[in-house]
């Protein structure tokens, strides 16, 4: 019987070293650490385009930067990147500092500007794939003012499968003089809009200048109401605008010497309405450049189809 002692103490020592393993496991999966389990993060996401131009794009970053920890992060600055299909098309930074509160988090508009080219090259990328839709990656470092869970940054990243925004495109496709009169006379610039959107858009309110060799605003003009573009379409519209009979005399004058080849600029605004709501209330502001014997080519091109 004495013999056993030694073999139940050991036996009782092994238990008592299981059920403190237990009871460490079972409070570490509990009670996570600050830095791993109760670790801030951001929600980002595309809230609208504002703004669209010829060569770039002005966006709005919806960002929620949430912070679950009970004492507060005061941060310097952050960085913010975007990439739409692992290609780069946001890269910038909010200069302002800012506090969340423990247990709270705090909204942000953050802005961004995307080359047109970038953006567009995607496009027509997944589209030839028949996409709608792309996957993009949001990364936010977030830099605080003092060191904070013994960092002095910390790198959180985000994904999402969103829409494949596709941005309207306008080429001046023709013109033609209408009415020559004492005073003023009429020019019909023929325009053609593609969308490649699944949904339609509609310009309110569109107005055109055109500038004709070294005359500015040769013609100008507006069409009141709403221009409705079909969705996954390419159509031409007519555009009349108003043109001084001295200005047409002083064009003519200059197509003696230029010809043809006299160069034109082209300028489009309008504010877009959509049911998509990141492009809706968007403005967009076009300028097209060329030279005339370019637009009747195109034209000639487009009479043939």
């Amino acid at each position: 019987m004495k013999k056993r002692k030694p073999f139940k103490l050991i036996i009782i020592m092994l238990l008592l070293v299981g059920v403190a393993i237990a009871v460490w496991y079972f409070f570490k999966k509990s009670k996570p650490d600050a830095v791993t389990g109760l670790k801030p993060h951001v929600e980002m996401s595309i809230a609208r385009i504002s703004d669209v131009t010829d060569s770039t794009i002005k966006m709005e970053l919806k960002t929620l930067v949430y912070n679950p920890l009970p004492v507060g992060m005061h941060l310097k600055n952050i960085d913010y990147v975007v990439k739409m299909n692992g290609k780069t098309i946001v890269e910038d930074h909010y200069r302002k500092p800012l506090e969340v509160n423990a247990a709270d988090s705090s909204l942000l508009t953050l802005p961004a500007k995307i080359k047109i080219r970038n953006l567009r090259v995607e496009g027509d990328e997944e589209a030839g794939k028949g996409e709608d839709s792309a996957d993009y990656h949001f990364k936010t470092i977030l830099h605080f003012e003092k060191s904070f869970l013994g960092k002095d940054s910390l790198v959180l990243d985000m994904d999402k499968r969103l829409p494949l925004y596709r941005l309207p495109m306008v080429k001046m496709a023709g013109y033609d003089f209408k009415k020559l009169g004492l005073k003023e006379s009429d020019i019909v610039v023929k325009i053609e809009v593609t969308n490649l959107n699944p949904f339609s858009l509609e310009f309110q309110d569109p107005r055109y200048v055109m500038d004709l060799g070294k005359q500015k605003r040769f013609a100008e003009g507006a069409v009141k109401g709403i221009t409705k573009v079909k969705s996954k379409s390419k159509d031409v519209y007519e555009i009349p605008l108003e043109v001084s009979l001295g200005k047409v005399i002083k064009a003519g004058a200059q197509m003696l010497t230029k010809g043809k080849e006299l160069p034109f600029t082209f300028y489009f605004k309008s504010k877009i309405k959509s049911e998509n709501e990141v492009l809706n209330n968007s403005d967009i502001n076009l300028i097209m450049d060329g030279e005339l014997k370019d637009v009747e080519t195109f034209q000639k091109n487009l009479e043939r189809k």
